[in-house]
This record gives C-alpha cells, structure tokens and sequence, in this order.
C-alpha cells in the first residue's frame, strides 16, 4: 500500500498527528482493490485524533436495508448530522454477496430544506485507500471507510454525500431514513460534484411528495451505501445511539420534518447542553423490528460498532403481539448485560399501546413490562412515553396523538415523548 501524508490543504485547519498509510485493519475487509482499513485522523488511514482534543464521533447514521440498485447514475444522499467540526469523513456499507462498485464520490452542503441542490462553492471530492478517486467495496463489508477530509460542518447541517454508482450490476444497498434523498436517472453517470440538482428524482425513482392521508410511506427515504458520517468534533463527549422500530424510524411522522422524537432531541442537544457535554444523535431505528431480533442480530453493529457510542435507547417495539413480558424482559436484561460490559449505558422508554399489541394491553402483559422498565432499576435511566399517550383504560392513543393508524403516533406525540425525555440527566450519566 502507497505512504500517504497529510495534505497541504488540511495544515491549516488541524494539526493532527502524522502517520503513514497503515493496514491497522479493523477486520472489515480483505486484501482486494477494495481494502480498506480503519482510519481516525487527517493523515489518511492512521489513528491519531486532533491534538487539540477533537475526536471522531459517529454524528450521523442509519440501519442497513435492501432496495433495487441505481444503475451507472448519481446517488446524492442526505444527512442531518448531530456534531459540529472541521473534519469529516464517511462510512458505507455493503452486506450483499457481489461487489459494489463507487466510481466517484463527493461531500457538499445542501441548499434549503428539500430537494437535491448544494450551497455554491461547498462541494469537496472523496477519495478511498489513501487518495483513490473510486473504490470496490467487497462483498460482506459491514464497514468501508472513505478517507477523511478537512470539511467544515456545523451541528444540524444537512450533509449531502454524492455517489458515482458505477455501472449497472450493483447490489441494493440502501439505509433506512425519514428524509428524503435523490438520483439521477439511470444512465446519468457521474456528476458528483454538481452544485445543481436539477434532474434528481427521488432515490426510489419516485416523482412525488407524500400523498395526504397515506400512512407508513416516506418516497425516497432511504440512502445509498451509507452507514455513518463521522466527524472530528470537541462538540461532543459520546454518541447515543437510538435502537428502535418503527417509532424511532420516524413512521407517520411528517416526511422531511425532522419531526422524529431522535431530531427533535438533537436540537434540545444543541440548545441545552453545553459544548464538549453533549452526545451526538445516531438513529437506528427500523420498521417491524423486534427486540428479539434486535438484541441477537443488530445489537454488535448497529450499536457497539458505533464510534463513540456511551449509550443506547432501546425502543423496539413490536414483540407483543406473540411473546410474553417475561420473554421480553430477557431480552432486556441480555442487552443491558452487554452493553454495560462495554461502558455503555442503556435507557428504556416505556411500550405505548398498539393494534399489533392489543392482546397484550387486554391480558395486562404490556402493564407487566411497563412496570418492570420503571421499578426494576435494571436500565440505567428511563422515560415513561406511554403515560404521556396512553388513552384511559390502556387499549389505545389519546386521539390527539393517534397518527390513524392506532400503531404509530403523530408529529404532536413524537414532541410529547422529546419532552418528557430527561436528556441532560442521562447525559451526565456516569458509565456503568
């Protein structure tokens, strides 16, 4: 592998230990055109941070989902990220079984809250294994790092990540989000660094906004290859990671509205939390999740492998419908077993009432595991969501809060839940 040093154009931002280009390898890939090892500073793939107290933190992720694969066009993906710092760099994943093939790539900033376009002059290119202009990320690649790159971002910038998807055999990588993100149309190639998004549609090849009293659709919610953004921040202490379902997802919440009870804890992050005590904001939640599945197949990557992560908040939700409390709690107490052999802390949201549920409000199971979550003393905090949904007699929503389909709730619900959850006591939280 080529010795790399830190170019001229980062001296001026950072001074950052120098180190060669290494195969201090994470265990993420092999040794094809594709290697890729884990990198922490400026100097390419080595792991050194700022030497003025800056660290790399996970300040922007998603879960991994499968979709169909763009084809030789351009991919702009959309990140709202949770950290502020001058140095970026960006994290894909590809889970299939073939190859996936990134002919270019680009980081810009996006101009006005929807659509495709980039603030003029804020465009950057990306480069891979030390300063390649592409990449082939293996098959089975849980983590393929870009190198980093001195990039200004302030906390709650919209990131715009564009990918070449090179060629037309590419695996459907995608990650699940509740904003949208765009495409060129296939055949498009690469215009990753085009300020303009004039042409892009919707990542999903939809041409359409939300239609009015639909629930459960979010056109073009989904990123393409993305995992994380991580950035070189003295904002932030640890990353909370949120593992979820479908609330956490952000179903039924407005689409492009940041409106998720996650989004709207990273501005309560940003307003009342000083500098350098935060936590960063990572939003793995995905629909029809159960915590069983969670807790046995997403628990290693989506929240210990995040970098930076101090704690978790597990909200998945849908295992009532045919298991047990005491099943349930388990599960709980698995997660919390190991998460807190890693010094990671874990807060529990009490379970709302539901339709997938409803035999478990009837037979007092979902009351069982409501009073366990707060009076056993087994999660390190808690938040009780369902005392402020919860209608009387524990079988539904409040209507007020009901989004229509008696599963999810509303924008005014996920505001309630924001509200009621106590950041800064868990914040400060001692590691366990």
């Amino acid at each position: 592998m080529n010795h790399g040093t830190i170019k001229k154009l980062f001296l001026p931002l950072l001074v950052l230990a120098v180190a060669a280009c290494s195969s201090e390898s994470d265990g993420t890939s092999a040794g094809t055109s594709g290697t890729n090892t884990q990198p922490s500073g400026l100097a390419c793939n080595s792991n050194s941070n700022a030497a003025d107290g800056a660290r790399w933190m996970s300040a922007w992720g998603v879960t991994h989902v499968t979709g169909t694969a763009p084809v030789d066009t351009t991919v702009r993906n959309i990140a709202r990220v949770t950290a502020s710092g001058n140095a970026i760099r960006v994290r894909l994943i590809n889970l299939s079984d073939q190859p996936m093939q990134i002919g270019a790539a680009a980081v810009g900033l996006r101009e006005g809250a929807t659509g495709a376009n980039l603030k003029l002059n804020t465009s950057k290119p990306l480069t891979f294994n030390c300063g390649q202009t592409s990449a082939i990320i293996p098959p089975q690649t849980e983590s393929f790092y870009s190198d980093p790159i001195a990039f200004k971002v302030n906390n709650q910038d919209d990131l715009a990540v564009s990918l070449h998807v090179k060629g037309a055999d590419n695996p459907g990588e995608f990650g699940a989000t509740w904003i949208e993100s765009y495409k060129l149309p296939n055949g498009s190639g690469n215009q990753t660094l085009e300020d303009s998004g004039a042409g892009y549609g919707l990542i999903d090849d939809s041409r359409f906004s939300t239609p009015p009293g639909l629930p459960i659709m979010c056109n073009g919610c989904t990123v393409y290859a993305l995992r994380d953004i991580e950035v070189l921040t003295k904002d932030a202490k640890g990353a909370m990671v949120f593992l979820g379902s479908s609330s956490f997802h952000g179903f039924n919440t407005s689409q492009n509205g940041f409106k998720r009870i996650s989004d709207l804890l990273s501005v309560r992050m940003l307003n009342e939390i000083p500098q350098g005590q935060r936590d960063t904001i990572v939003n793995r939640g995905i629909g029809g999740d159960t915590l069983q599945n969670a807790s046995a197949t997403r628990l290693a990557r989506d929240v210990f492998d995040t970098v930076g992560v101090s704690s978790v908040v597990v909200w998945v939700t849908n295992d009532l419908s045919s298991r047990s409390a005491d099943e349930i709690i388990a599960n709980y107490q698995e997660v919390i077993a190991k998460a807190h052999a890693k010094g990671i802390n874990v807060y529990c949201p009490t379970w709302i009432p539901g339709a997938q549920s409803l035999q478990a409000n009837l037979n007092g199971e979902r009351a069982k595991l409501n009073d366990w979550i707060l009076n056993s003393g087994e999660c390190d905090g808690v938040a009780d969501y369902n005392a402020e949904v919860e209608a009387p007699g524990g079988l539904t929503f409040l209507p007020q809060y009901n989004s229509g389909d008696f599963i999810h709730s509303n924008d005014a619900g996920h505001a309630l839940w924001a509200a009621a959850t106590p950041l800064g006591e868990w914040v400060k939280k001692m590691k366990p």
